[in-house]
């Protein structure tokens, strides 16, 4: 999931605002400044219901995030590249590029979030009996709220409903005991679906009240969430096979040796004129004699420098050699695909004895996965 807002990068990981966030903030706002916080709060001014409200939500998901943080800061301990945090419509999502090697460390990085949800819970509550342990003032009812909401955080993604966290510890445990990863995540997301349908369906009888607690809203609500749910466990599981599937293959099987090259002093408007030329995506190794410097993207062309493209050379704005993955022959598909995912790359190049033997892209893999029935849904 792509952010459309950037924040900033906490202990290495990127943090970012999807535009569906401030849906969500927007509803948690309105909900506690106009039904809430004025219901406990009766005969207090308008701003102060309001700024209870906005503080209320903007601590909760500062919850969220550090609960996603928890996941990845376990990733990445783990050597598990971590490609970011989003906060979006149903909460956030750590962008975890790989599948654990080991059950144990699916278990404790599933785990983390949770228990970081409940141990937030336990903060907010002592602050809350610290400030009296009542309802009569403003910031005693923001840390009940905290306190509960973090609670309720921490249970609802224990539930085992993959591919929440509830669903990864069961993957963990499937794992550990039948050895076999793919049969775990299959058992996995059939639970996940299992739940979505259960949270529509509830959302259904809620809609035509037939379940007279909670309000059609809730309702609403709760079919969107499961019908969410339902497309991540699919999601999950085609993934899941679609690795398989590479796995069966090397680099050497899907790369194309001819590579397309630019020297570091050829100017911008050289390689525009290059790619016109029949290339399908924008993308060069950057060569110094037979050596290769790095790797020119349309992310480095920045829309100024049009202006000064008779200027600009290869060699300035490109991505060093040493921070370009690279891929050896023997490598894996699967392999391949996961770390062009973590660095945002269509194409890697396939390196030998130093040496530049091919290129493997993205839309190679593609093609190869759409010859392969078992990936299908």
């Amino acid at each position: 999931m792509r952010s459309s807002v950037r924040l900033g990068t906490i202990f290495g990981v990127p943090i970012g605002l999807n535009f569906s966030w401030f849906f969500t903030f927007a509803f948690v706002t309105l909900l506690l400044g106009l039904r809430v916080y004025p219901t406990i709060f009766g005969g207090a001014a308008l701003w102060v219901h309001w700024t209870m409200a906005v503080i209320s939500g903007l601590l909760f998901f500062v919850s969220i995030l550090i609960h996603e943080m928890a996941h990845s800061l376990i990733a990445k301990a783990y050597g598990i590249p971590v490609k970011g945090i989003t906060l979006f419509i149903f909460g956030g999502v750590s962008q975890i590029t790989r599948d654990a090697k080991r059950p144990f460390v699916e278990f404790v990085m599933a785990a983390a979030g949770p228990a970081t949800s409940i141990l937030l819970a336990g903060v907010f509550l002592v602050l809350w009996l610290a400030s009296g342990g009542g309802a009569d003032q403003p910031l005693e009812v923001m840390w009940q709220w905290l306190w509960v909401m973090n609670l309720g955080l921490g249970a609802f993604n224990l539930a085992p409903g993959f591919p929440m966290d509830g669903g990864r510890i069961v993957r963990s445990a499937l794992w550990g005991i039948t050895g076999n990863f793919s049969k775990a995540t299959h058992w996995a997301s059939r639970g996940g679906q299992l739940m979505a349908y259960g949270l529509m369906l509830l959302g259904f009888l809620a809609i035509i009240r037939v379940v007279s607690w909670l309000d059609p809203f809730g309702g609403l609500w709760l079919v969107v969430l499961g019908m969410f749910l339902d497309g991540a466990a699919r999601q999950s599981w085609r993934q899941v096979k679609a690795l398989e599937a590479l796995g069966r293959y090397r680099a050497v099987d899907v790369m194309a040796v001819e590579c397309p090259t630019v020297p570091s002093g050829a100017t911008l408007r050289e390689v525009v004129q290059l790619y016109a030329h029949g290339q399908r995506r924008f993308y060069f190794f950057v060569t110094e004699g037979e050596r290769v410097v790095g790797m020119l993207t349309h992310d480095a062309v920045r829309p100024g420098w049009t202006r000064r493209w008779e200027e600009v050379t290869a060699g300035e704005i490109m991505t060093a050699a040493s921070q370009v993955p690279t891929v050896t022959p023997r490598e894996d598909a699967a392999s391949v695909l996961q770390t062009m995912n973590a660095v945002d790359l269509f194409y890697l190049p396939v390196v030998e004895g130093g040496r530049l033997l091919g290129v493997v892209g993205q839309d190679a893999l593609m093609r190869l996965l759409a010859t392969r029935r078992e990936v299908a849904p």
